[in-house]
């Protein structure tokens, strides 16, 4: 498939849309379902459509010496990191979840420096301390005595274990992002991390009080809406146009779109989730945006926007 500016532009604002609105609808989504229940039920949906996407293509397979690396990768990426996502979206509020969730690319930078895998310059070091600034005034809404009464320092601290996951996941994920086409690997790391989702779900007791089916069982419209929703144009739709967007524009003008995702999500929890922006969430969502900005530009600023830094962006701003 092959979209064109501006078309393709329209193409990703609205893939921008759907990620920043994806917490908000998570949320009314689990007003019926455990958070187990809703990411399996999601992302069962959604591997259905890539695997018969996948069929239509052409070099849509992988090797099967890459299999125990996708199994990884899969787990990481679905099996954890979502039910994490929605483990935390029911003790805090979807705009602090975009927020929080948007330093993934500072967790990933900071992992890298630990692991040896690249230096931090000093434009990433500030980027990266006016992004933790950003969080604390996230997390604490200009308060640390409040901080300990209230519930949402659990779903707050799950968001950022979520930031580390992605950032393992970012990293780890460079050399089948190079090996295959970025939607061929996602469509297969969706595949397996649904896969070992399953067992959780059917399994009544082990995660969850009941097993999948009789909870949906009992799901109404509003809850089957939220779940295609998040199926169908938050993974199907937003994943496929996302990596056309990088295999036409680059990398580095793709990741730009990631920068509206926030924006999107405060504008869905003001209007249909009935949440509050205090003044301290917002000087500190302009901290978290800036500093990655920063940081992200710095390292735009040593590479090309070639086929390796097409790898690096494929994982590191998807995380939604």
């Amino acid at each position: 498939m092959s979209i064109r500016p501006p078309l393709l532009y329209v193409a990703l604002t609205a893939v921008s849309l759907l990620w920043g609105t994806s917490f908000a609808a998570a949320q009314i989504g689990m007003r019926e379902l455990a958070p187990l229940h809703l990411v399996t039920l999601r992302f069962l949906l959604a591997s259905l459509v890539m695997a018969l996407m996948l069929r239509s293509m052409t070099d849509n397979k992988i090797e099967r010496i890459d299999l125990p690396q996708f199994v990884i990768l899969g787990f990481m990426a679905i099996t954890s990191y979502f039910w994490i996502q929605y483990t935390a979206l029911q003790y805090t509020t979807s705009i602090d979840a975009a927020l929080i969730i948007a330093t993934s690319p500072i967790a990933t930078a900071l992992l890298s420096a630990i692991t040896g895998g690249e230096r931090l310059g000093w434009r990433s070091v500030t980027g990266i301390l006016a992004a933790f600034g950003g969080v604390v005034l996230v997390i604490t809404k200009g308060s640390f005595n409040a901080l300990f009464q209230s519930t949402n320092i659990i779903g707050e601290l799950l968001l950022l274990c979520n930031a580390l996951v992605w950032a393992g996941f970012t990293l780890y994920g460079k050399t089948v992002m190079k090996k295959y086409r970025p939607f061929v690997a996602i469509a297969y790391i969706h595949i397996i991390g649904t896969l070992m989702l399953l067992p959780a779900a059917l399994i009544p007791g082990l995660f969850a009080a009941e097993p999948i089916w009789q909870a949906l069982s009992r799901i109404t419209l509003p809850t089957v809406g939220a779940a295609l929703y998040l199926a169908l144009l938050c993974s199907v739709y937003a994943y496929y146009i996302w990596y056309v967007g990088i295999e036409t524009i680059g990398a580095v003008r793709t990741a730009v779109f990631s920068y509206m995702n926030p924006l999107f999500a405060i504008i869905a929890g003001l209007l249909f989730m009935g949440e509050t922006l205090s003044p301290f969430v917002l000087i500190g969502g302009i901290f978290v945006l800036g500093g990655v900005y920063w940081i992200n530009s710095a390292s735009n600023n040593h590479k090309d926007p070639s086929n390796e830094n097409r790898s690096q962006h494929v994982t590191a701003n998807r995380s939604h």
